[in-house]
């Protein structure tokens, strides 16, 4: 087996900046076999919350989402630094292409174990027992708007849709679908986050937040973004849309089976990946 290898990754506050970097290190000691040390780097202090209103702090939520992931042969750690300094975003990370062609949708395609995960919930697809309600999430509690936590517009593309449209699609559901909707944040605590999304029906927002719990879960999934490019990267199954028509609403029930389609015809192309060693392409750096 190859020498240990240590990925350092910035800590941030998004579900995405956690949940990318833990299947990253499981994808990395697979295609390696090799074992792994993730490190987070978070200027926070141990057990800081990034709003007082979240049930739990940012490292909580790290620990408890690496918790679930689906185990591999070789041991993955993963660490903490608080209160650190650290520059740039990442060290030993390798986007899986060429430069000029951008990441590779595998190179963080992992997900929670089987009993964690939507797929364990829903083998049976007409359990009777099963109320069927779509997650959704929205930027409705966020602290910053995007534009606000960007700093710029340039990730106002993840969302195109905006909470006026996202509320008006919330009641076509429960007029055209008759199903509820169950809205998830930031503030929603983690275990009950992942437990409305385990159970759901659709997950359906925008690329960003609480829809990461969803990918990590492997639910089928419509994604409103302006940026299909990247979306399609980060979220290779899901079906994405830069809006919702009303006239797309009843759809939504053929878009769901067409993104688990697209989910089951990944994974023999995820093999011949994995197939594929990368560590001579790690040079130490940070990126």
């Amino acid at each position: 087996m190859t020498e240990l290898l240590r990925i350092e990754w910035k800590g941030r506050i998004g579900y995405g900046d956690i949940i990318s970097p833990i299947c990253y290190a499981h994808v990395m000691a697979q295609k390696n076999h090799c074992d792994v040390e993730l490190l987070f780097h978070w200027s926070e202090k141990k057990g800081q919350k990034y709003k007082p209103e979240d049930a739990e702090s940012l490292d909580y939520r790290a620990e408890y989402l690496a918790s679930l992931v689906s185990p591999v042969p070789q041991q993955v750690k993963v660490v903490h630094k608080f209160e650190s300094n650290f520059h740039g975003s990442h060290i030993n990370y390798d986007s899986g292409n060429a430069p000029q062609q951008g990441i590779n949708k595998f190179h963080h395609f992992w997900y929670s174990s089987i009993q964690n995960s939507w797929v364990a919930i829903h083998k049976a697809e007409l359990r009777s027992d099963l109320k069927r309600y779509i997650a959704m999430n929205t930027t409705a509690t966020h602290l910053q708007t995007l534009e606000e936590y960007g700093k710029g517009p340039w990730k106002n593309w993840k969302d195109p849709t905006g909470l006026t449209r996202w509320r008006a699609i919330e009641k076509l559901i429960g007029t055209q679908l008759n199903m509820e909707v169950k809205h998830v944040g930031y503030e929603t605590p983690i275990e009950e986050a992942i437990d409305i999304y385990k159970n759901c029906y659709l997950a359906v927002g925008y690329h960003g937040s609480a829809i990461w719990l969803a990918r990590y879960l492997r639910c089928p999934m419509i994604i409103c973004s302006a940026g299909k490019e990247p979306t399609r990267k980060a979220f290779p199954w899901a079906m994405i849309t830069h809006e919702l028509t009303d006239d797309d609403i009843p759809d939504m029930i053929r878009l769901r089976q067409k993104s688990l389609s697209k989910l089951s015809g990944l994974y023999e192309e995820f093999k011949q990946y994995l197939a594929e060693p990368n560590l001579h392409r790690l040079r130490g750096q940070r990126t």
